[in-house]
C-alpha cells in the first residue's frame, strides 16, 4: 500500500520499531532510561479564563 502526505510517497511498513534503552549517569551513579515507557503528564492551566496545556 502507498501513502501519500503533501505530495511526499511513502510505503505503509508493518513492522513495529523498538527504541533503545539509554544508558545515563548523574553524580557518578549510572541509570537506564527506557524511552518506550516514559509517561508524560499534561496539565491543563487556565489563565485570565483562557486555558493552556502544558506537556
Amino acid at each position: 500500500m502507498e501513502l501519500t502526505f503533501l505530495g511526499n510517497k511513502y510505503a505503509k511498513s508493518e513492522k513495529a520499531t523498538t527504541r533503545p534503552t539509554i544508558q545515563l549517569k548523574y553524580m557518578g551513579k549510572s541509570y537506564r532510561a527506557d524511552q518506550g515507557n516514559l509517561v508524560r503528564n499534561s496539565v491543563v492551566l487556565t489563565y485570565r479564563g483562557v486555558s493552556y496545556s502544558k506537556a
